[in-house]
C-alpha cells in the first residue's frame, strides 16, 4: 500500500474514533476541551475560566461551579494515542455554559446533538444531564442525558396548531463501565433517533416542532448551585450541536 493510502488508512480510523457516524450537518456548536480553560493551568481542578466553541470562533463555554464543585481534566483513548476530555466532580455541582444564541435553536429544522461520554457505576445517578438547552418547566427544549446511566433525548417545542408536544426516547439499558461511549439524538423531518456507539438504540416519529429556546446551554447539569441539578458526574469530550 502506498504511503498517501496508508495516510488516508490512519486518517479514516481516527475519524471514527473521535466522531462516530458522520452526518450531513453544519456543526453551531463543538467543544472539544482540547485546550486548557481560559487563564488556568492543568490538570486542575477549575472552578473558573471557558473553553473556545471550535465551531464558532469566539464563542466560548465557560466553567461556573458550586462549591465543592470543580471541573479537571480527563483523556480518552484516540486512534493510537490520547485525547483531552474533561471530569466532573464527585461532589457539588460544575457545568460549562454556552450563552444563548439563535444558531443553537433549531426551530423546525433537522439537527443533531452528540457527545463523547464515560461513567462508571460508581457514578450512575437517577438524574444526569449532559447537554441541554432549556429545562423540564419550559415550553421548548432540546437535551442529552444519562439518567441511571441509560442514554436518553427529550424534545419539547411548540407544533403548527399551537400545541406543546415532547418526544422522550430512553435506551433500555446502562453504558456505566463500559468506557467511552458516543451518544448522539438527531431529528430527521418527524423522527427523532438516539444513538448509542453504532446502533440506533430507539427512533419515534412526533418531532415535527418548533424548538426555540433563549436558556443558555448547560453541559453537566441543569446548572450551578441548583436544587435538583442532575449532576453528571463522569467523563465527556466532544460536545457538539449541529443543524441540517
Amino acid at each position: 500500500m502506498s504511503a498517501f493510502a496508508l495516510g488516508v488508512t490512519a486518517l479514516a480510523a481516527a475519524v471514527l474514533v473521535d466522531t462516530a457516524p458522520a452526518y450531513a450537518a453544519t456543526e453551531q456548536l463543538r467543544l472539544d476541551f482540547d485546550a486548557t480553560p481560559t487563564g488556568q493551568v492543568e490538570p486542575g481542578p477549575w472552578t473558573s475560566g471557558c473553553f473556545a466553541d471550535v465551531a464558532t470562533p469566539g464563542d466560548s463555554g465557560c466553567i461556573a461551579v458550586s462549591a465543592p464543585g470543580s471541573i479537571s481534566r480527563a483523556t480518552r483513548p484516540s486512534g493510537a494515542g490520547s485525547s483531552p476530555a474533561i471530569a466532573f466532580p464527585a461532589s457539588g455541582s460544575a457545568v460549562v455554559q454556552v450563552p444563548d444564541a439563535p444558531n443553537l435553536s433549531p426551530g423546525t429544522q433537522d439537527f443533531t446533538i452528540s457527545t463523547l461520554v464515560k461513567v462508571t457505576s460508581g457514578q450512575v445517578t437517577g438524574g444526569a444531564n449532559l447537554m441541554q438547552k432549556g429545562v423540564f418547566a419550559d415550553t421548548n427544549q432540546w437535551k442529552l442525558q444519562l439518567d441511571n446511566g441509560k442514554p436518553g433525548c427529550r424534545i419539547e417545542g411548540i407544533d403548527s396548531q399551537g400545541g406543546n408536544p415532547f418526544v422522550l426516547l430512553t435506551a433500555d439499558t446502562s453504558i456505566a463501565d463500559q468506557g467511552w461511549k458516543f451518544v448522539q439524538c438527531k431529528r430527521r423531518g418527524d423522527v427523532l433517533s438516539l444513538v448509542v456507539g453504532t446502533e440506533t438504540v430507539k427512533t419515534s416519529t412526533g418531532a415535527t416542532m418548533d424548538i426555540t429556546s433563549t436558556a443558555t446551554v448547560n453541559i453537566g447539569a441543569k446548572g450551578p448551585g441548583l436544587t435538583n441539578n442532575d449532576q453528571f458526574r463522569g467523563e465527556l469530550d466532544n460536545v457538539i450541536f449541529s443543524i441540517g
